[in-house]
């Protein structure tokens, strides 16, 4: 069962390029495997400059400063809303968002909401959101943003729950962690957007690489059997996926190919595996240590690894 999704590419490289490798002597399989691979690689490369160049324009309109006034003072429903909001318009990179976390933190921003906004910018971004919809199913596109939703409201008033604020490392933080707003001009904006879109594609393309040879390498090489009966027949399947996933550290369009592949045996599966692997980094784990202490990030991790099981058990019924 061949998983199928839209390519730029495929129809206009898998038979020149499987044509050569069997001219040359190479099997079949071999040149399916490379075509598979160069096409679904020069796809997700021209999706990530379209997307990140694009959102990397939008955010320098963004004004940080005012938001992060108005967040401390709402609370409730709207601030979270508003925490989830800004959690979507953040910089692509979580490098870029503990900082930003640091000084909600820092001004008196309910944890909560810092809690909020943390997951939602690591799931919900819109770079990982544009994506998924120009190269997923609906339906899993629209599933996997209602159960982000779920999961930054639910994991946030679960760990956020009174007397988790004493786990806040507050000797770590400082007081000041500007975003400052750009009034640049259209053509200076869009020169820094595409060095965005050049860095994060330099840092990213071999894990885009190993993704895409994965991706290739089950549909050629192993029998798709094997995968169908791991994926649909197998009680642990959602478990392993939702633990491997979190295991990983890798991006949207690095784990596109992969999900795309899971995808056509379970799609409950694979919304757990996207889930696990949006929802941790082990680059964020790091990078936390300097705001929460340990038991609030064994805690988090806890919570986002259950809620992205259950998102994947309640697909098995919607998808």
């Amino acid at each position: 069962m061949e998983h199928e999704h839209f390519s730029l590419f495929g129809g206009l490289l898998e038979e020149p390029v499987e044509g050569v490798l069997t001219s040359l002597g190479a099997p079949e399989s071999v040149g399916h495997f490379a075509a598979h691979a160069l096409s679904d690689f020069l796809e997700i490369a021209v999706l990530l400059f379209v997307v990140v160049t694009l959102v990397s324009y939008l955010q320098t309109y963004i004004p940080y400063e005012k938001m992060h006034s108005r967040l401390m003072r709402l609370h409730g429903a709207p601030g979270f809303a508003l925490a989830i909001g800004l959690g979507m318009l953040s910089p692509f990179c979580s490098c870029s968002v503990i900082p930003i976390l640091m000084g909600f933190l820092a001004s008196g921003v309910p944890l909560p909401l810092c809690l909020a906004f943390l997951t939602s910018a690591s799931c919900m971004n819109l770079t990982a959101l544009t994506t998924l919809f120009a190269q997923m199913d609906l339906r899993f596109s629209i599933l996997y943003l209602a159960c982000c939703l779920a999961i930054c409201a639910l994991s946030s008033v679960l760990v956020g729950a009174r007397g988790a604020e004493g786990l806040v490392r507050l000797d770590k933080l400082h007081a000041e962690h500007h975003h400052h707003h750009d009034e640049n001009t259209a053509r200076s904006r869009l020169v820094k957007a595409l060095c965005s879109a050049w860095l994060t594609f330099r840092s990213v393309w071999p894990f885009l690489l190993l993704g895409v040879a994965a991706s290739a390498a089950l549909s050629a090489f192993v029998p798709q059997e094997w995968i169908s009966r791991a994926l649909t027949g197998n009680p642990l399947a959602l478990p392993l996926a939702a633990i491997l996933g979190g295991c990983l550290h890798s991006d949207v369009f690095s784990i596109l190919p992969i999900v795309q592949t899971i995808y056509a045996y379970s799609p409950a599966v694979s919304l757990t595996f996207l889930l696990s692997v949006m929802l941790f980094s082990i680059a964020e784990w790091a990078l936390l240590t300097q705001v929460f202490r340990a038991k609030l990030i064994a805690r988090y991790c806890a919570a986002l690894l259950l809620l992205a099981l259950c998102s994947g058990i309640l697909a098995l019924f919607l998808l």
